[in-house]
């Protein structure tokens, strides 16, 4: 369409209205998986103070360095698969540092650490203390307990909710790794337009 002075500038007429609907959607979905994914990290953080200070605890009681306030304190004994979990904090640290730049490398690499450092390890013990839990059900009786509380029972209240945390985060850092993907491409094609030499060069 022209006006009256010559032809009208290109995205003026209203064309590119669509165009910036469409990125104003995309920045938004951004920041609220950005924000829920932080939620969960957070929570994740939570668990793994939880674990460590358990585990902290269970070491000094095993060496016999653990202070008197501490000495009287009962707790179930460190399995395998604790250690593994705990592991999972380089997960959250690599999640976090993706963020503030929307990284796509440390996001999908904070998704392949969240499977195999958190809900590998929370499979694998899950699956190990069915046993356990099933005996529990049919004849009441545990082999051990915290405060009255059937360790078994504890541990895969813990596992449901480490589980839904696990899952949720990787949800979140997929669709974030979908967003910022686009800038990758971007990016890259910058890099080759900026190289015309290396081009004539493979040519």
């Amino acid at each position: 369409m022209a006006s009256r002075y010559g032809p009208r500038a290109v995205g003026t007429d209203g064309s590119d209205y669509r165009h910036r609907q469409r990125v104003a959607s995309h920045y938004r979905d951004s920041a609220v998986n950005k924000y829920r994914l932080k939620i969960t990290l957070i929570m994740h953080g939570l668990l793994l103070l939880l674990v460590a200070a358990k585990v902290f605890i269970e070491t000094l009681q095993r060496l016999s360095l653990c202070p008197d306030f501490l000495s009287h304190i009962q707790l179930p004994s460190v399995n395998f698969w604790e250690y593994w979990w705990l592991c999972s904090f380089v997960a959250v640290l690599t999640a976090m540092a993706s963020i503030p730049k929307n990284d796509f490398v440390r996001i999908r690499r904070a998704y392949f650490l969240i499977l195999f450092l958190g809900l590998m390890p929370i499979t694998v013990a899950a699956g190990l203390n069915v046993s356990q839990l099933m005996h529990y059900a049919k004849h009441g009786q545990a082999e051990e307990y915290f405060h009255g509380f059937p360790v078994v029972v504890l541990w895969y209240i813990f596992f449901t909710i480490a589980f839904q945390i696990h899952v949720f985060t990787m949800v979140f850092a997929t669709k974030l790794g979908t967003a910022w993907q686009p800038a990758v491409r971007l990016q890259s094609k910058a890099t080759d337009n900026n190289n015309p030499t290396q081009k004539l060069h493979e040519s």
